[in-house]
């Protein structure tokens, strides 16, 4: 009898012992997954507030990819640009290249007497944007950093592309077209507000409202968005 009850308080104890460690277990998972809800949601509510602050006219991707385009930029990272550049349809990059023209648009127009620019203007920011072109974060890593654009190449930027409106494709050589005006737009964010990190002129730029609250690289960008679905190029002449 003693020993039927020895086994009995054995195997009880046996079971209340399973059933805590399953508790215990099912426990874990429990808190792993609320744990993971949880980090899910943070990132979440992250990426909403990041994405507040953009104009909502185009898809957040769009200014995500455009800021890491500006990016690799402003660090001479040239062949990492011309990779995401071909990762991308042809859609998308006309979309990141339109971004680029209206942030240029911007501070054109706030460095110009008036609109459209004159000359005079357009060939003063051109030349201040490619003298600022060195790349301080290259110095400071010893490597070379990527050569200067020329004055003209700028100024060809400003006038053809900010200015009239033309394709970038138009404007500069197949191939390098996409690479230069975002070099362009990297070296115009660093150079004409010196004390505020690139990323916040950006933000700035991009947050820019008009007298009538409309956001004005937004509207820019809708107009060479407009213009290229009405617009038929002119072919090239090869002869």
């Amino acid at each position: 009898m003693g020993l039927l009850l020895v086994a009995s308080s054995i195997a009880i104890a046996m079971t209340a012992a399973g059933w805590n460690w399953a508790k215990a277990a099912e426990y874990r998972r429990k808190t792993a997954s609320l744990e993971g809800r949880e980090r899910e949601l943070a990132a979440d509510l992250a990426r909403v507030e990041r994405e507040s602050g953009l104009p909502r006219l185009f898809p957040p991707r769009i200014y995500e990819l455009t800021r890491t385009m500006l990016a690799c930029a402003t660090r001479g990272e040239l062949d990492r640009l011309a990779g995401l550049i071909r990762a991308e349809n042809q859609k998308t990059c006309q979309l990141v290249l339109d971004q680029c023209v209206a942030v240029a648009d911007c501070i054109v127009n706030g460095r110009s007497a008036g609109w459209p620019p004159c000359e005079a203007d357009l060939r003063m920011i051109a030349a201040i944007t490619s003298s600022g072109m060195e790349n301080p974060e290259c110095r400071e890593q010893r490597a070379k950093p990527p050569a200067a654009i020329a004055d003209p190449v700028v100024y060809d930027y400003l006038y053809r592309a900010v200015v009239r409106g033309e394709r970038i494709d138009d404007v500069f050589p197949a191939g390098d077209s996409a690479v230069l005006a975002v070099r362009i737009t990297a070296a115009m964010l660093v150079t004409f507000l010196p004390a505020r990190p690139w990323q916040g002129h950006l933000e700035l730029i991009w947050k820019l409202e008009t007298d009538d609250g409309v956001n004005c690289s937004a509207l820019r960008s809708a107009e060479r968005r407009f213009r290229r679905a009405t617009v038929t190029p002119t072919p090239k002449d090869d002869g």
